[in-house]
């Protein structure tokens, strides 16, 4: 006799994340190197957010708090794309966007390549459990986490386990899968 519920199948919460996944990998295809820097930086953006839900946050984390994207500049200017991202939803955490260097909280710090005063937001950051992300070359071995490199037109990023794991912070499996080196 059956209760006429159905009982989700087992593999259910696995074609969540195999969507997720399919989005993330989707962000890695291929970017013509001719175009324009806005789109760019969208894809780049868009990688950020997408990587922030695969990161183990360390408790307590509120799925409904915001997602506090720092971000760092340029001669004193945000990017107009990553200043856009104010106020998009990553899952059920709205991104509230802030100038790094202040006195704010980061979860996710982005320091795109000759930011200003990189090296001193970096290590302020050290051993906090916030997501460090660059698209600057050599980003890993100054104790970045997650270095977004341009290879063959197609944007793909690298991983430095260690300084994930010295900020208390996991990356899913399924997402290293998605790197194209890990650092352990």
């Amino acid at each position: 006799m059956s209760s006429g519920l159905r009982h989700p199948h087992p593999c259910a919460p696995r074609r969540g994340l195999a969507l997720l996944l399919a989005a993330l990998a989707a962000l890695c295809l291929a970017q013509s190197a001719s175009a324009q820097a806005g789109s760019e930086a969208a894809l780049k953006l868009r990688l950020v957010l997408t990587l922030s839900r695969f990161v183990q946050w360390p408790a307590p984390v509120v799925a409904d708090q915001p997602l506090a994207l720092c971000v760092g500049t340029r001669r004193g200017e945000v990017d107009p794309v990553f200043a856009a991202a104010d106020g998009q939803s990553v899952g059920t955490r709205r991104v509230r966007l802030l100038k790094a260097g202040g006195s704010e909280g980061c979860d996710l710090l982005y320091l795109p390549s000759g930011a200003d005063q990189a090296a001193a937001l970096l290590r302020a950051q050290a051993q906090r459990p916030v997501l460090t992300v660059s698209d600057a070359d050599g980003f890993l071995t100054r104790g970045g986490m997650v270095e977004l490199v341009l290879v063959n037109d197609a944007l793909r990023f690298d991983v430095n386990q260690t300084a994930l794991r010295s900020a208390h912070l996991g990356l899913s499996s399924q997402a290293l899968r998605l790197a194209r080196h890990v650092q352990d």
